[in-house]
């Protein structure tokens, strides 16, 4: 047995006790600038406006509640005005969490994916180009028409609203008004300047994360466990999207995406967005969820969704809405070349074995059809690459069971089927994989600051190909979590490992070791940060497994 040590030297800082503040809608004014800090628990009570001028800063790792109001009409959310910023810019090891007030953030089995609607959600409000019944400045949904700061829109899709940076938004959708909830996160004519990059929506009664009109960008998402849509978009939405994660539960669950072009259908302007590499694993086969379809394109929507993964729908993976003859509907803009879909996977979705319209194919057609067999839309597909191909995902659960592992193989299709050229846009980045996620270590991007990693969802020792077939499955590492001063031991029955590199969550090398099998190999890390890193172990022929190490 080959046994490496690794001595961690952490250092941490001081501890400040927690006071919990409560706030009101009467705490956050306009022209004013606030700062929210980790050594505090923020609870808010109620429908909280920042308002015009407002500024409010919020560090990383500070917790946010949100009480559970039983009057359906003033649920607890906060609402950013038009005019107002928010900065809450959390980090890989130290997330911002907007989370009911029950929640125990410390214990992972407090709440879980069932558990929503316990507060409203979080509303971004800027002055975006928007159309609503004609209007170009509208109230965002479920705010009272007389609450004038619930408004958004306008002629600048280049507003700012601040920064969502690894931020989590846990257990929400509470009604706002009776049949209208909050999404987790609501987006009305946020500018292209408003930066959302590692934002999670976990466990929300209504849609994660909804685009009404503007063009704010978003990229590195998650969804996870909503019981409505997981990503919807209308009302003239025109931004960017990369690295879209989505996962449904198999009780309850509609579309995948909801992707509406205007409001009410079929109407000019409408949505015109660019999304790549998202992955959507639905309710499964066996799902009791009605799960009708995966991507709902409709009302008229153009936009180009490429390189990504539609898998695990009960029924149906794709459906463009065809309404009638003459209609401007989404079917037309395929006609028209402003719809485009282009180079993406489905697998298992239904029987999964056709780009058809058939009872074992993959296309969902609209009842009254114009096209009634879908011919435009299978003719689009089949000759833009799109294909039924495994993505090779590792492992795939809905449970708090440790078992999702949403990669893809480097042996299947995300990683051997021909891709779509990535626009040359300093938005995206140009990856050779289809899906939100790599095969390797830095494809982990969820680990650490989400919800499904703190609650147990993920499976950790991510897994790779390498594992079965050269016996890496046999190591261990030993104590995990470790302490500051200990060592920590890799155990294996193995012995061609060759070189042992030790990575932060987003793929950064820290320390890069030449194993020598016939000794005992050690390390001295000084000031390793707490959190969570990942060790990727190399043999000779260049196969490797990755393993976890978190850091208390």
């Amino acid at each position: 047995m080959n046994r490496f040590t690794f001595i961690l030297l952490t250092i941490f800082p001081i501890l400040i006790s927690a006071q919990v503040v409560r706030i009101t809608d009467a705490d956050l004014v306009g022209n004013q600038t606030y700062q929210w800090t980790k050594n505090n628990t923020y609870v808010l009570d109620g429908l909280v406006f920042l308002e015009e001028g407002g500024i409010l800063n919020i560090e990383a790792g500070t917790v946010v509640k949100f009480t559970d109001r039983a009057d359906v009409g003033n649920p607890s959310a906060l609402v950013i005005t038009r005019g107002a910023k928010i900065y809450a810019e959390g980090t890989s090891d130290e997330p911002i969490i907007f989370t009911a007030e029950a929640d125990d953030v410390n214990d992972p089995s407090d709440l879980g994916p069932k558990d929503n609607a316990l507060w409203g959600g979080i509303v971004l409000l800027g002055r975006g180009v928007t159309q609503k019944g004609g209007n170009s400045e509208v109230n965002i949904e479920g705010i009272d028409l007389s609450e004038t700061r619930g408004l958004y829109g306008g002629n600048d899709n280049d507003d700012n609203s601040g920064v969502l940076r690894y931020v989590s938004v846990r257990h929400g959708g509470r009604q706002i008004v009776s049949g209208s909830e909050l999404n987790g996160l609501s987006l009305g004519a946020v500018g292209s300047k408003t930066v959302l990059e590692y934002v999670e929506i976990y466990a929300n009664s209504d849609d994660g994360i909804e685009f009404f009109g503007g063009a704010p960008n978003l990229k590195y998402a998650v969804v996870a466990f909503t019981e409505d849509d997981s990503y919807d978009w209308d009302e003239v939405f025109t931004g960017k999207g990369q690295f879209w994660f989505s996962i449904q539960r198999s009780d309850i669950a509609d579309a995948g995406g909801e992707l509406d072009g205007s409001t009410p259908d079929d109407l000019t302007p409408y949505s015109n967005p660019t999304v790549y590499n998202w992955t959507h694993i639905g309710a499964g086969a066996g799902a009791t969820a009605s799960n009708p379809v995966g991507i709902l394109l409709r009302a008229g929507t153009a936009g180009t969704i490429a390189n990504s993964i539609v898998a695990e729908m009960k029924n149906k993976a794709i459906e463009v809405q065809d309404r009638a003859a003459g209609v401007n509907d989404a079917y037309s803009k395929l006609g028209t070349g402003e719809l485009k879909i282009l180079n993406n996977l489905f697998w298992n979705n239904g029987a999964n074995t056709s780009i058809d319209g058939s009872s074992t194919g993959i296309i969902r057609i609209t009842s009254g059809a114009e096209d009634a067999t879908a011919s435009a839309l299978i003719a689009h597909l089949t000759g833009n690459a799109n294909a039924i191909a495994d993505p090779g995902f590792h492992s795939i659960s809905r449970e708090q069971d440790g078992g999702l592992d949403p990669r893809p193989s480097l042996n299947g299709a995300a990683y051997n089927t021909a891709l779509a050229n990535v626009p040359a846009d300093p938005f995206f980045t140009q990856v050779s994989y289809k899906g939100a996620f790599s095969a390797l270590a830095q494809g982990a991007w969820i680990t650490g600051w989400t919800t499904l990693d703190r609650n147990g969802h993920l499976d950790l020792k991510i897994a790779t190909d390498a594992d079965e077939e050269e016996g890496l499955d046999a190591l261990s590492v030993y104590p995990n979590p470790a302490q500051p001063g200990k060592s920590v031991e890799v155990n294996s029955e193995w012995n061609k490992i060759v070189h042992i590199g030790i990575y932060s969550l987003g793929g950064v090398m820290i320390r890069s070791i030449p194993v020598n099998n016939d000794a005992r190999e050690q390390m001295v890390i000084e000031g390793l940060d707490r959190g969570l890193y990942v060790i990727q172990f190399k043999t000779e022929s260049g196969k490797f497994a990755i393993r976890k190490l978190i850091v208390e």
